[in-house]
């Protein structure tokens, strides 16, 4: 959860940091709701309802990159265990190839 955050929104923060936040031991800010809003596919107006959170202002529409995880994230769920292993293989691999040169990662690098 972690990386994806830090690749697709403007929030990087550890691991240790997002388990405080879901143990409720921190605090979930409006940032991080719009973050979590945004990967999840979720209003964040209609996440900010179910937590509590009050939004000030209303939230940006969230990065392009963050729409298409959350459109992934949703397809994934009809994988099974090792078919997910196998595309995360390959996408590994294709991080790696020095020939992908013209494939844009998630993080724009």
């Amino acid at each position: 959860m972690a990386k994806t955050l830090a690749v697709v929104t403007p929030t990087y923060l550890s691991a240790a940091t997002y388990g405080l936040i879901g143990s409720g031991r921190t605090e979930l800010t409006p940032r991080l709701l719009t973050d979590f809003a945004a990967v999840l596919g979720i209003d964040a107006r209609e996440l900010a309802a179910l937590t509590g959170v009050f939004l000030q202002d209303a939230p940006a529409p969230p990065a392009s990159a963050a729409q298409y995880v959350a459109t992934l994230l949703w397809e994934v769920r009809r994988l099974s265990e090792g078919q997910a292993q196998n595309i995360a293989a390959l996408a590994r691999s294709m991080r790696r190839d020095p020939g992908n040169e013209g494939v844009v990662a998630l993080s724009g690098t």
